[in-house]
């Protein structure tokens, strides 16, 4: 017959417990098992102290449980034993069916396995489920410190200036371009590009031999013409002698008056005909319109032109314009007169100042500009049309006023302040301003502040009368 394991046969053929008295048998020790989940439940007792209470709730009465299957097994377990077991427990033990010792040890095991599995499911359910904590809404207090740290602006007096930048290009005082209004051949070319000359400068001609010839013909048409005239008047006045003795009728004196007057129109045509030739000859020539230079040169000599040919141009830059685009928020700051300084690449440290000279009176293309000439004296000839120039038009200008920064400022209209930070007693107070020109980064200001004054410059919209403050930093404006 086959042994059991743990147990050997006695007299009588009945299978004895195989454990020496007062040890317990080597059944899993409940102690170990138990105290990895204690410590996890005291580990997170902080946040999880329910969780605890029940989970030593839930030992205790898994625990009763256990000493109810070892008492029925006849089995001692030290530390289950000094578990006191809930009547309801002990009513289900006494109901339990004592049978052989395997069916005993087999009941054990079942009973055991299952409490564990039991217990690990709560364990990992409560941990998983637990809610997360939810957080107290913020109060008014926590929202708004007793103490506010602020930065501050120290007020002081500067010169005070608001202009308009721009980006444009130099022109030349008289831009037009240079043709002919005749055709011909190019004689000669006498200035070239950037040559200074004075008005009426003759600047180019074209061959005139046709137009002299032309002309000749026309002051020898003039002569006959002349004296064609005067014999025909002669003639006249030997007629009128001549029929006032009744030498001739009236008849023939008549038409030698009518003769005198068609050899004075043959004169006065032969006049405009040389008159037309000297235009023509005239025009063989190109003189300079006013002084100035020549911008571009197009032609050779030796070239044939017509009117339609582009001979070159002429600028004159005794004074040149900074043409720049204005958008039409911006019109209204500027007016004939105003003062503006120029700047170009090709002289970094020369300032050139000028005038706003002309406004145009429309605004056009897409980009909804105006145009805007500022007008500069150029004596040195030193700016050159098509310059690349920075315009500096200059709005506003007050020397030796207060300023503090445009940010800084709260209300609108008529009703404006500052907070003023006092720094014995960490407080702040509202002040009413007058503001005399306000720019994007600073405002001039004619009331309200002195030269001194500790200005809020941050948190202003949450900023009260008699706040509490704590100055963080003192600024002082860059201008």
């Amino acid at each position: 017959m086959e042994e059991r394991e743990g147990t050997k046969p006695a007299e009588g053929g009945q299978p004895q417990e195989n454990h020496r008295p007062g040890r317990p048998p080597s059944f899993p020790k409940f102690d170990e098992l138990i105290k990895p989940l204690v410590a996890i439940a005291k580990a997170s007792a902080a946040r999880l102290r329910p969780l605890e209470t029940a989970l030593l709730e839930h030992l205790k009465k898994l625990g009763g449980i256990l000493v109810s299957f070892w008492s029925a097994a006849k089995v001692r377990v030290p530390f289950l034993e000094k578990i006191k077991l809930p009547p309801a427990v002990q009513e289900l033990i006494k109901k339990i069916p004592i049978g052989s010792p395997d069916e005993k040890k087999k009941l054990i095991r079942w009973g055991v396995t299952v409490i564990l599995f039991v217990l690990i499911a709560m364990l990992f359910s409560r941990l998983c489920c637990v809610p997360k904590e939810k957080k107290a809404p913020e109060t008014a207090q926590t929202q708004a410190p007793d103490v506010m740290p602020i930065t501050v602006f120290k007020v002081a007096r500067y010169n005070f200036e608001d202009s308009l930048n721009a980006l444009g290009s130099i022109k030349g005082a008289v831009e037009f371009k240079l043709s002919f209004e005749i055709p011909g051949v190019i004689s000669s070319i006498n200035y070239r590009e950037g040559e200074l000359y004075e008005e009426g400068a003759l600047l180019i001609s074209l061959k005139q031999d046709d137009a002299l010839l032309r002309l000749k013909s026309a002051q020898s048409k003039l002569n006959k013409a002349e004296t064609t005239s005067k014999l025909a008047k002669q003639k006249v006045d030997e007629h009128k002698k001549l029929f006032a003795i009744g030498a001739i009728p009236e008849s023939t004196l008549e038409k030698a008056e009518l003769e005198l007057e068609a050899a004075e129109f043959d004169a006065e045509g032969a006049r405009l005909e040389v008159k037309a030739n000297e235009s023509i000859l005239e025009k063989s020539n190109l003189y300079a319109p006013s002084a100035g230079t020549i911008g571009e040169l197009h032609v050779e000599e030796g070239e044939a032109v017509t009117p339609n040919t582009l001979i070159g141009s002429h600028v004159m830059t005794e004074y040149v314009e900074a043409e720049f685009g204005v958008v039409e928020r911006d019109l209204k700051k500027l007016a004939l007169g105003q003062k503006a300084k120029v700047y170009v690449d090709a002289y970094p440290d020369k300032t050139f100042d000028g005038a706003i000279d002309n406004i145009a009176p429309v605004v056009a293309g897409t980009s909804r500009t105006a145009s805007v000439r500022v007008r500069i004296d150029n004596p040195e000839r030193l700016l050159m049309p098509g310059m690349f120039a920075r315009i500096k038009v200059l709005i506003f200008a007050k020397r030796n006023t207060l300023v503090l920064p445009t940010e800084a400022i709260v209300g609108s209209g008529e009703e404006k302040s500052v907070f003023i930070a006092d720094e014995k007693t960490n407080t702040v107070s509202q002040r009413p301003i007058v503001v005399g020109y306000t720019r994007s980064d600073y405002s001039q200001i004619d009331e309200g502040i002195q030269e001194g004054d500790l200005v809020v410059v941050t948190a202003v919209d949450r900023m009260k009368e008699g706040a509490k403050i704590k100055i963080l930093e003192k600024q002082e404006a860059e201008l």
